[in-house]
């Protein structure tokens, strides 16, 4: 409990300024270098007050140059920190909608460049793929939660496919990404944090450039069957439903 007291006392004294910072910043826009610095310093002190022993592997798979979309396990909110922390990347996240409401929390998302998504409603999350868009066109690496919400268990829930759509009409490529260890730090069923060790592991990115939109479902299977290989090893079966059915929410790339 003790620690679970101290990570909210620094998320309170981290989010504060650093909210505050990022909002007077990105009103200059010689000063995005500072922002992502900003943003990595949030998620970093995060780690830190956790206790978690954060290790990265794979990190030579990136080319600095290029943008990617990359595709992760979300089991905990602990997950966003930790990729923060680990990617040396410019890095925004599609985030849902309600967390933009919060006062100067949610002001320092929407300036600085994450994208607020409702998927209930068509419309709007349409608009937030055509956002997307333009933040990779300003050089962001897009980080996407294909589970759509944090999985209640250790297996993941089934893949939605909007993120493998967005890297189809951007033309990036895909990196499937596992975070594990986060849920025996703090998992969806609790706000108690366990001190532990986490691992973000990169696995090669998937070139896409040559692809229609006919490949979103086997790009959605091969991401998932990566890092489930990553997270539960020789152990990993594959879900029958480990990738959603076709929806008509599901928004479509002009291709």
């Amino acid at each position: 409990m003790l620690r679970t007291l101290w990570v909210a006392l620094v998320l309170v004294t981290t989010t504060i300024p650093c909210a505050t910072l990022t909002i007077i910043l990105t009103a200059f826009p010689a000063a995005e270098r500072l922002v992502n610095r900003v943003i990595r310093f949030w998620g970093r002190s995060l780690v830190w007050a956790a206790g978690i022993r954060l290790e990265a592997e794979n990190l030579d798979l990136l080319d600095p140059k290029q943008r990617y979309i990359l595709v992760a396990n979300h089991s905990s909110y602990l997950d966003i920190p930790c990729i923060f922390s680990a990617i040396p990347q410019p890095i925004r996240f599609m985030a849902k909608v309600s967390l933009f409401k919060i006062p100067l929390f949610g002001w320092a998302l929407r300036r600085g460049g994450f994208i607020p998504i409702d998927r209930k409603n068509r419309s709007s999350a349409v608009k937030s793929f055509d956002l997307a868009g333009q933040r990779i066109r300003k050089g962001y690496t897009i980080v996407v939660f294909p589970e759509e919400g944090r999985s209640r268990e250790r297996k993941m829930r089934p893949f939605q496919r909007g993120g493998f759509l967005l890297a189809l009409k951007s033309e990036l490529p895909i990196v499937p990404t596992a975070v594990k260890g986060t849920y025996d730090v703090m998992s969806a069923h609790t706000l108690r944090i366990k001190p532990g060790p986490v691992t973000v592991t990169l696995t090669p990115p998937i070139p896409t450039a040559e692809l229609s939109v006919r490949d979103r479902q086997a790009l959605a299977g091969e991401a998932r069957r990566r890092i489930q290989k990553i997270l539960f090893g020789d152990e990993a079966i594959e879900d029958p439903t480990s990738t959603a059915p076709e929806t008509q929410q599901s928004p479509r790339p002009d291709r």
